[in-house]
């Protein structure tokens, strides 16, 4: 996916993250909120709910964006695109983490509020697991006439810079494909957006037709 794109996905993303906080904020105003026992939960439970809504809107607009691509398209094959590894969970709870730690940091000591913070923090890590396992069975990977679509709901963060994603929900054209490696049950394939790659599990079988399709398209393979 181009930058632009990103950077279009990542604005109204933090539109919905702000637009989210001003609408309970309006529902609940602060004195009420102020008159919550345990405020601090209470205000790490909305901090987490408008992170996540933002994560699906990213989805959600990545969805529509490919979706947009692949109704022109003649779908060749279809894979599934599991493909996640621990840094993209780690790069999902940067933010939160760097929100929890920076007031410790600036005190120099740790308050219950801060220990309150802490917990919330490990329960967004298991929430954001929850949420790997169960979007990475929506990601397909689908090889048509004309390109590459991942399509499915692929919440991993953008923020607009060129993350190395592998397997990032997109539309890759054939002309923006620089390379291929041809393993014996997969094909790699490397585009120009960044520096992620497309990870095709195929048989055999599938690695010669999908190779085929490369070549006719002029796309160089790559030696080991």
């Amino acid at each position: 996916m181009s930058n632009t794109m990103k950077t279009i996905i990542f604005i109204i993303s933090l539109f919905t993250f702000l637009l989210f906080f001003i609408l309970i904020n309006f529902i609940i105003p602060t004195r009420v909120m102020e008159g919550i026992p345990n405020i601090v939960f209470v205000r790490a439970v909305f901090y987490i709910s408008g992170y996540i809504t933002a994560l699906y809107t990213q989805a959600l607009l990545k969805h529509l964006y490919v979706k947009s691509h692949i109704k022109n398209l003649n779908i060749i094959k279809i894979f599934p695109a599991r493909f996640f590894e621990m840094r993209d969970r780690l790069i999902m709870l940067t933010l939160p983490i760097i929100g929890v730690l920076m007031p410790m940091v600036n005190r120099r000591a740790v308050s219950a509020e801060n220990l309150w913070s802490l917990v919330c923090l490990a329960v967004l890590a298991v929430v954001i697991e929850v949420l790997f396992l169960i979007n990475s069975k929506t990601l397909k990977i689908y090889v048509a006439d004309k390109g590459i679509a991942i399509d499915g709901m692929d919440f991993r963060l953008e923020l607009s810079v060129p993350f190395s994603y592998g397997n990032a929900a997109g539309w890759y054209p054939f002309e923006r494909i620089e390379s291929y490696l041809a393993l014996k049950d997969s094909i790699l394939l490397y585009h120009t957006y960044d520096l992620g790659t497309i990870i095709l599990e195929c048989s055999g079988d599938e690695v010669k037709q999908i190779k085929g399709l490369l070549i006719s398209k002029g796309v160089q393979e790559r030696r080991y």
